[in-house]
């Protein structure tokens, strides 16, 4: 290469900041979304997952778990949240979220173990809890909640099956995983984006509903 062909030009103006997205829709205007990443090598996703969100109109905020944190960047997930990770709880309770409640919780990546945790009512880290309270809130018409299955095919057992089927009977919505390589993958992003804006309508009706009751 000369010196003539690595000459490129500088990058058009533009009036989007740093942290701001391109909207592409408004499926999700209004929506709060908890975005709830556990630790499967997927997690690495995560950024581009929330920004995705944020394309459709979401306000995205991030929980991790300290295993996930080993394939994502803290950083790159406030980067593209545009506001603090909750890794540990404190005295504000996030996991409860009363002062400014999620509308939609995604679990993606959901692990094997989250989900069983879940399905047996754990909540012994600050993801978990986090769930507890939105399956609790979940069950009141007021928040939607949705787990995106991630693992090695060998760890589709009877008992992932039954938990999930627990997590559905209750109200859960389960993303299916893209089959490819002997493994449960995560969805890309529109499919992820698409469920949550569907839940998003759903429980929106809902409380339309309970509000003329």
């Amino acid at each position: 290469m000369n010196a003539e062909e690595s000459r490129f030009p500088p990058p058009a103006p533009s009036d989007l900041g740093d942290h701001e997205v391109p909207r592409d829709g408004n499926a999700l205007d209004g929506a709060r979304v908890a975005l709830l990443v556990t630790g499967g090598i997927a997690a690495f996703k995560a950024p581009l997952l929330a920004r995705a969100l944020r394309r459709q109109g979401a306000v995205v905020t991030a929980f991790a778990t300290t295993e996930a944190l080993r394939y994502v960047a803290r950083e790159a997930l406030e980067w593209a949240c545009t506001r603090p990770v909750v890794v540990d709880l404190s005295a504000d309770a996030e996991h409860l979220s009363d002062s400014a409640p999620f509308d939609v919780y995604l679990v993606a990546p959901a692990t094997y173990s989250v989900i069983g945790k879940c399905a047996h009512g754990i909540a012994d880290t600050p993801v978990t809890a986090t769930l507890a309270s939105a399956i609790g809130r979940m069950e009141r018409g007021q928040a939607a909640v949705l787990f995106a299955p991630t693992m090695h095919g060998s760890m589709h057992t009877s008992i992932l099956e039954s938990n999930l089927r627990t997590l559905h009977a209750c109200g859960c919505t389960v993303v299916p995983p893209r089959d490819e390589y002997g493994k449960h993958n995560l969805p890309d992003e529109r499919t992820l984006v698409d469920a949550c804006a569907a839940a998003f309508r759903t429980t929106r009706t809902t409380r339309a509903a309970a509000r003329r009751d």
